[in-house]
């Protein structure tokens, strides 16, 4: 059975993730959701789609690209959303946005990964990532050996609470997140090496005059912060945070 898995993802929580899941699906192929929002591919019979948590939301991007999936009224589709506190009521969120376009979510999984968000502190230290990151990959191989059988009706719990907060801060970030990154400066740190531009999914970073400029347009995934080999990209007073990317996902597989 065919299988596409769309990804979306910053640091590589969630393409980690999905990296698991497509080698356990047998025959699957791995496509950004950014890439697939500017050509999209044919449907498949199964199609996954794994993001992080935003706001207790799906981030902006992976809204967007729900509302240009290409899938046929009967594909089986599935969910895996990646978080560091809770997943809210992402999953709702999500629901209601397939619900839209005439598509069911017949199963969903969170995964607890590593946090890394730099206004609230970023990342933990490397021994606690690492801890976090090996409960999350038995996890992850949980998930993968239940999608054998292609469950429907298979939801990880949603408290109402937390899908009455995600109704109503999800219009909130969705309006606000582009224009946060006026946060972000690079440091005297920076080389020029352009990792920041070439990370960004949605080309918000742009080298002047050998330094980086946000543009206005972001998506808050914090792979410029987290990549940046030099720790030179700040945001706020940032300097003192841990960098984080996932130890699976090489800089390449961002490209």
């Amino acid at each position: 059975m065919k299988t596409i898995i769309y990804w979306f993802s910053g640091t590589g929580n969630s393409l980690a993730a999905a990296k698991t899941l497509a080698k356990q699906c047998g025959d699957t192929e791995l496509i950004p959701m950014a890439k697939a929002l500017r050509n999209p591919p044919a449907s498949a019979e199964r199609i996954g789609l794994v993001f992080p948590v935003y706001a207790f939301c799906p981030p902006a991007l992976v809204a967007r690209f729900v509302e240009k999936l290409n899938a046929a009224p009967g594909a089986y589709i599935f969910a895996v959303v990646t978080y560091a506190g809770t997943p809210g009521g992402t999953l709702a969120v999500l629901r209601k946005l397939l619900k839209k376009r005439g598509l069911d979510l017949a199963s969903s999984w969170g995964v607890k990964m590593p946090e890394n968000y730099p206004p609230f502190g970023g990342a933990p230290s490397p021994e606690k990532q690492q801890a976090v990151n090996d409960v999350a990959a038995e996890r992850i191989k949980k998930i993968a050996a239940e999608l054998q059988m292609s469950p429907r009706g298979r939801h990880d719990e949603i408290k109402t609470l937390w899908k009455i907060v995600s109704r109503l801060i999800y219009p909130l970030f969705r309006k606000r997140a582009a224009r946060a990154d006026r946060s972000f400066r690079a440091d005297e740190k920076c080389n020029g090496c352009c990792i920041c531009a070439q990370v960004c999914p949605v080309n918000n970073v742009a080298m002047l005059d050998g330094h980086p400029s946000w543009l206005g347009h972001c998506e808050q995934c914090y792979a410029c912060f987290h990549w940046c080999p030099q720790k030179a990209v700040q945001y706020g007073r940032s300097a003192k945070q841990h960098r984080y990317h996932h130890p699976a996902v090489e800089l390449s597989d961002l490209f």
